[in-house]
């Protein structure tokens, strides 16, 4: 984790010092120190996802439920890490875009879950 801490601390100041003199390399940094910041953390997260899948397993939770968790998961990280990347880039619009594009296909990938608990509840009543 610190390793991870001082290479972003290091792109931020290197993108600050920049920003003076050569904002769109200042931009190509900040950006650049984001996506390779993303890629070191996507081997722990692949242990993680391994661990999730074996206690699942262990619960007795059903494969297609466990993926929909992980979809969900996987749709919030990616669109919050692009819009966060737009608003770096100004593009604050296009940021709230991306964020309501989340927020929509979490609900579309939801509907199965949706549906199977309304079902229990009408049962239920």
């Amino acid at each position: 984790m610190a390793g991870l801490a001082a290479f972003g601390l290091t792109g931020t100041f290197l993108a600050l010092v920049l920003k003076k003199e050569n904002p769109q390399f200042a931009l190509l940094t900040a950006l650049a120190t984001g996506v390779l910041l993303f890629l070191q953390i996507c081997s722990p997260l692949g242990e993680l996802l391994d661990l999730l899948q074996d206690m699942a397993d262990q619960a007795g939770v059903a494969e297609g439920y466990f993926g929909i968790v992980l979809k969900v998961i996987g749709i919030a990280y990616l669109s919050q890490f692009a819009s966060q990347l737009c608003a770096d880039a100004g593009e604050g619009a296009v940021a709230a875009k991306i964020e309501l594009a989340g927020k929509v296909l979490i609900m579309a990938v939801s509907i199965p879950v949706l549906t199977e608990v309304l079902h229990v509840v009408l049962t239920l009543v």
